[in-house]
This record gives structure tokens, sequence and C-alpha cells, in this order.
């Protein structure tokens, strides 16, 4: 006979999600307070969050006025990991840091600054958090559960359509054009969001030893594909190039050099963080765990490489970035900026010229790691002590073992720029 499961206590979720978190959601969602609340069974699998744990929890509430009905609030709260090991092992006290920054300082400033300047077209693909708090130990990020409005991810295994990769672009582009229009008309306060709360999370001398080892399975796992796909070939002397350079140093001068065209990037632009509408175009992004100030080229080549197929790019590679530019080119319009002065064609262009070799480097683990089933995740749990695991001896990524994903990981570097290292 099965032993009946405890119901959940909210100190479950978090030591510091309390009664007084449920009212204030409640309140962020124009109630009064809360007055019940419950946590329905989950359905996320293992692979839907690595540096964090989520739980689904729907809440209801005294309505603002009287005479209305009770407000019911679903929530998603994505929390840092309680088993220590794996907290220190994946720097989750970091990523939670950078994300709840996002949320209740730079997303907040971005939006405050497109508020005042009212555009008929306002952005609005990422949702505002209800509550996000870090301490280091106790972290979370409640957010609106989308799906309940019918938003899903599509696939991580197969590549999407041009329409919805143009969809991507577009709100890329506007979603940068808020810190160029902000960057032109309040570049004290930009300056202070850009450099005081988003912090690189990923791509830092500091963080070398960290990554390095993990990076350099990941780099096998290409060299592995090349050599079976295209062996003794132009394309595989070219990634051999790419890869005789430190690569792990390339990406940290890519994240971290910085001009006037510099923009709040998501960070993290591989499929699972694009959320599409099932019968409408909307689409929202979530997940900013490694948010950063850098070239908008990170967004777009980390998008472009890792998310779209290679016959895509050869048929519509202008098209996506006619959608970027398109929708960046607008917004600034709407917000009362130039693109012409302040962001033009060419620029963009030499941005991507400088910059676009990043989304290889992501693509070598990002590819791989939508390849993965289920089976292949790691129960990161698992990890016992108190003491950080080096990160390849947890994820055990092998070279793959289908034709069709080891040629969406060599085609990646098809009419790449990597040679320049």
């Amino acid at each position: 006979m099965d032993t009946p499961k405890a119901a959940m206590k909210l100190s479950d979720i978090s030591a510091k999600f309390t009664e007084e978190t449920l009212d204030e959601i409640i309140r962020c969602a124009g109630g009064k307070r809360c007055t019940g609340w419950k946590i329905p069974e989950t359905n996320f699998t293992k692979g839907d969050a690595y540096l964090s744990e989520l739980y689904r929890i729907q809440l209801t509430g005294e309505p603002a006025e009287p005479g209305q009905q009770p407000l019911v609030v679903n929530a998603v709260v994505k929390t840092i990991p309680k088993n220590v090991g794996r907290r220190n092992t994946f720097r989750s006290a970091d990523f939670f840091r950078n994300e709840v920054n996002f949320y209740n300082v730079v997303l907040k400033e971005l939006y405050r600054f497109q508020d005042e300047r009212n555009p008929s077209n306002p952005f609005k693909d990422i949702n505002g958090c209800f509550v996000a708090y870090t301490d280091g130990v106790n972290d979370f990020v409640a957010m609106d559960d989308l799906g309940q409005y019918g938003y899903k991810t599509a696939s991580r295994a197969e590549g999407v359509g041009l329409e919805e990769c143009q969809r991507c672009m577009r709100s890329l582009g506007r979603f940068h054009a808020l810190s160029l229009a902000m960057k032109e008309q309040e570049p004290e306060r930009f300056h202070e969001i850009a450099h005081q709360h988003v912090e690189e999370t990923y791509y830092a001398v500091r963080l070398k030893s960290w990554y390095n080892n993990f990076l350099q399975v990941q780099i096998d796992i290409a060299r592995d594909a090349m050599g079976r796909e295209y062996p003794g070939t132009d394309l595989e002397r070219k990634m051999e190039k790419f890869f005789d350079c430190d690569l792990y140093d390339h990406m940290v001068y890519l994240t971290n050099t910085r001009n006037q065209n510099s923009v709040i990037n998501h960070g993290d632009c591989w499929m699972p963080n694009f959320l599409f509408h099932n019968s409408t175009p909307a689409m929202r992004m979530i997940d900013f765990q490694l948010a950063r100030y850098s070239s908008p080229a990170l967004d777009i080549s980390f998008f472009v490489y890792s998310c779209t197929s290679q016959a895509l790019r050869d048929a519509h590679y202008q098209d996506l970035l006619d959608a970027y530019y398109g929708g960046l080119a607008e917004m600034l319009r709407d917000l009362g900026s130039d693109p012409e002065v302040i962001f033009p064609y060419a620029e963009l262009q030499k941005e991507l010229r400088q910059y676009a070799r990043f989304g290889c480097g992501m693509g070598i683990e990002s590819i791989p790691f939508s390849l993965l089933d289920e089976s292949e995740v790691p129960d990161l749990d698992k990890i016992t002590g108190e003491e950080a695991v080096p990160i390849e001896k947890i994820w055990i990524l092998r070279p793959i073992a289908s034709q069709a994903g080891r040629l969406r990981l060599t085609d990646m570097d098809k009419g790449a720029e990597l040679a320049d290292c």
C-alpha cells in the first residue's frame, strides 16, 4: 500500500515564500489579499529547468472592490535548488541574482521608460513577474503561468518554421530597441541599470575554471560530428581554426566588449525560452538568468544558429534579419528615436561581422542539449554533499548518434565567419 504524500507547505517552495508573499502576488494581480491557495501536482520534467526547481501554485484572493468575483491566480514559481551541492555546482545563486535584478530593476525601468512615451504598439513580449527574491539560499521568482493562456514551447529536438522564427527575431528586435532608445534619451539612467544590475554569468575570466573543461567536451563532440559528416573538407578546417584558439577566452571577449550599439540581451536564446500562443501570433520570452549587456548580435546569432535548420538559413537568412531590423526600427520610431541615426542597418551588419561567431560557440552546447532524450537528463538532486562537482562529471554528453543531429551541429558552421579567432 502506497503511503499518501504529505501536503506541500509554502516553506517547501522556499523559506522566504510566505503568506505575505501570497498577499503580494494577489495585490500585483489587482486584488486585496490572498484568501486561499493550493499546490497542484506539477507536470514539469527534469529537463525543464537545469538551474532551478519549478512549482505551480493556485491562489484565490479577495477582489479590490466589493461585489466582484474572487480572483484566481495561477502562478509558476522558480526557486533556487535546495540541494546545496547542486546549487554550488551550477552556481545557481549567481544566475538567480541576475534574473531577480532583471525583473525587479531592469525590466521595470525599460517598461517605465516605454510607458512614459506611450508608444502606439508597446513591447509586451516579456511578462513582469509577481514577486522575486534573492539572498543566495532562498531565491525565487513567481510569475504568471502562461500555459493557462495558451502559450507553450516548441519542441527542443525539432527546428521550427520560418513564420515562428520571424516572430522571435522581430520580438528580439523590439526588445533591443528599448535599450537603444533609453540609452539615447536617458543615458545616465540606462548606463546605471546596465552596469549595476546586469552581470555576466557565463563568460568571464573568473569563471573559466568552472566551465572550460565542460566546453572541451562540447568541442570534442563537435569535432566528432564534423569528422563523420565532412571529413577532410574546407568546412572541417574552418571549424578547426575556430577551435584552435582558446574558445572560452574568445567567448569572454565577445560577451564583454561593448560599444554604442550594446543592448540588454536576453542571453539564452534557445527555443525553450520562446513561448508561442496556440491560436494567435502572440509570443512570450522567458528565463533571464543569462541576461547580459553586450552586442545585439549575440542574441541574434545564438537564436539563428541554435534554433534554425541549415535549409531555413540558406533560404531565409535575410528574411530573419529583415524581421529583426524591421521590428527594431519600428519600435525605435514609436519611442521617439530615429533608427537611421542611432542604429542604421549598416551598424547591424557590422555587429554581425564582429560578433556572430558567438552563436556558434553557444550552439555547440545548446544543440547537443536540445537532442537529449528525457532519459539522458541526469537527476541533479542526486548530487551528494555540499561541494561543487565539475560540470563534466554531472552532464555526461556523448557523441551525437544520429546523422540528423550531427548535421544540425556541423551545418551551424556553414556561412559563419569562424576563422577570425
